[in-house]
């Protein structure tokens, strides 16, 4: 029975999760009171099961989402990234090394792209399809989605401890041959510069990490890991050693509607097949959310079950809104995206503006707009700003996405999802499949309405498919002009 301690405001969903006392996934729909059912599992443990706070240690995989819950925390316990959980292991295993951040594979990508050779150039533009010269190429945004797409590349092998053998070269093209000899050489050379200099990154931590677990003590009784949706084989493989050495118990939170981190090496197929790597697993979803309206979660729903490898289920809101997703199609992109915010700030101040690459932002503005780190000034108004990737978790009562067009850096963006990624490793998906959650991502961070603009002659798959839903669950649909 939960004591008076814990807060009324709990549903009878997640009281089960923090009731329950055994290896356990959690499915967390957007908005439905992750962080809040983690906090007071985490104080169930301890103020009911008597749990030392000391036998606690929480994972996640963002900083971001690590001091969100040490900021609700009631109790000093373990709470880390993966990354921070490795180095406290291998520091205490008395490994010496230096750290290579992200900083430094991208350096070396950088470095080989504007050196390499014009055989390798000419490759380049023909596999990405560039209409231009190479030095043109270099400044454009296919130049950074191309960079992306190594990065995604290399993460991806080394996340999912790949090796040449494993390459199914009947499968690729003469072209794509010739893309992945560059991609290895870059990697060689990354490697090389990371040995020289004595340094591991952030997947060698988790690796080394893992083999270093049994020499050391550990004495956690539970392992609660967020947004486990975001898991790859090698961080599956050190909680695997960390549970095998202390017989903890195993709580996983996260959503697969969310999985948008592909491209870190992130494997959903350990989120869809978790009760295969751990014993008598429960499965508890948080079907109630508490920020979209029952309007728009059913929107979003049906577009991103689309995917035909997600878990299906029914999310809950008592919040109704007559105008959930706004079309806004444009010709002018930066007189429009003023004439939206001017609509907008006269309802709220509350307005998220979202795009799908960092740089889509500078194509709508002028110098009525002043850019300082997340936020936009305009018209004495403070905006949010993001990219995607990084609202997740956050909210807004009104959200604007950036971008929406047919083209290769749109949304979809085309190049980081190149075919060449699913030929060479395992987990198949349908085509724009992660881009679909990051697109679910994007218009499920609206509190009230999510407006989306796109060029009016150019909308992208997405906007078609949206509409199509939006129509059927409505009977009609808004467009913002």
């Amino acid at each position: 029975m939960l004591k008076n301690y814990f807060p009324s405001q709990l549903d009878e969903y997640q009281k089960n999760a923090i009731i329950y006392d055994n290896n356990m996934l959690i499915i967390a729909g957007a908005g439905s009171g992750k962080t809040f059912t983690l906090i007071n599992k985490i104080n169930y443990l301890i103020e009911e099961q008597k749990i030392s706070p000391q036998d606690i240690l929480v994972v996640s995989f963002t900083n971001a989402s690590v001091n969100d819950i040490s900021l609700k925390a009631s109790y000093s316990i373990d709470i880390v990234t993966f990354h921070k959980l490795a180095i406290k292991i291998l520091t205490q295993a008395n490994v010496s090394f230096g750290l290579a951040n992200d900083h430094f594979l991208s350096y070396i990508i950088n470095e080989s792209l504007h050196t390499c050779n014009a055989k390798d150039q000419k490759y380049i533009l023909k596999f990405l399809k560039f209409s231009g010269p190479y030095k043109k190429f270099v400044h454009s945004n296919e130049f950074a989605s191309f960079k992306k797409f190594i990065i995604t590349f290399i993460n991806l092998w080394k996340a999912n401890d790949f090796n040449y053998s494993n390459i199914p070269l009947e499968k690729v093209t003469k072209l794509e041959r010739h893309i992945l000899i560059i991609i290895f050489n870059i990697f060689l050379n990354y490697i090389k510069e990371k040995n020289s200099q004595n340094k591991l990154d952030f997947d060698d931590l988790i690796k080394a990490a893992a083999e270093k677990v049994k020499e050391i003590k550990l004495n956690y009784k539970y392992i609660i890991i967020d947004e486990f949706q975001d898991t790859s084989l090698i961080r599956l493989k050190l909680i695997k050693e960390i549970y095998k050495h202390t017989n903890s118990h195993i709580i996983v939170v996260g959503d697969d509607y969310q999985s948008i981190y592909r491209f870190s090496g992130c494997n959903l197929n350990i989120f869809l097949n978790f009760s295969s790597f751990f014993p008598s697993v429960k499965t508890i979803v948080l079907k109630n959310i508490y920020r979209n309206s029952q309007e728009l979660s059913n929107i979003a729903t049906k577009f991103i079950q689309k995917n035909p490898l997600q878990i299906n289920k029914k999310l809950i809101s008592a919040k109704h809104t007559k105008y959930p997703i706004i079309f806004a199609p444009y010709t002018n992109k930066i007189e429009h995206l003023k004439k939206v915010l001017n609509h907008l700030i006269n309802y709220t101040d509350d307005i998220m503006i979202l795009s799908r690459n960092n740089n889509d932002i500078y194509e709508y503005i002028d110098e009525e707009f002043k850019i300082e780190q997340s936020i936009i000034s305009y018209h004495n108004i403070k905006i949010k700003y993001f990219t995607v990737h990084k609202s997740k978790g956050l909210e807004a009562n009104s959200v604007i996405v950036l971008n929406c067009n047919n083209n290769i850096v749109g949304f979809p963006n085309k190049i980081e999802n190149n075919s060449l990624i699913n030929k060479v490793f395992p987990f198949k998906e349908m085509k724009h499949a992660e881009e679909r959650r990051l697109f679910y991502v994007a218009i499920t961070r609206a509190k009230e309405n999510t407006f989306l603009l796109y060029d009016k002659h150019n909308c992208s798959t997405f906007i078609k498919e949206i509409r199509k839903i939006a129509i059927k669950e409505l009977s009609k649909i808004t467009y913002f002009k």
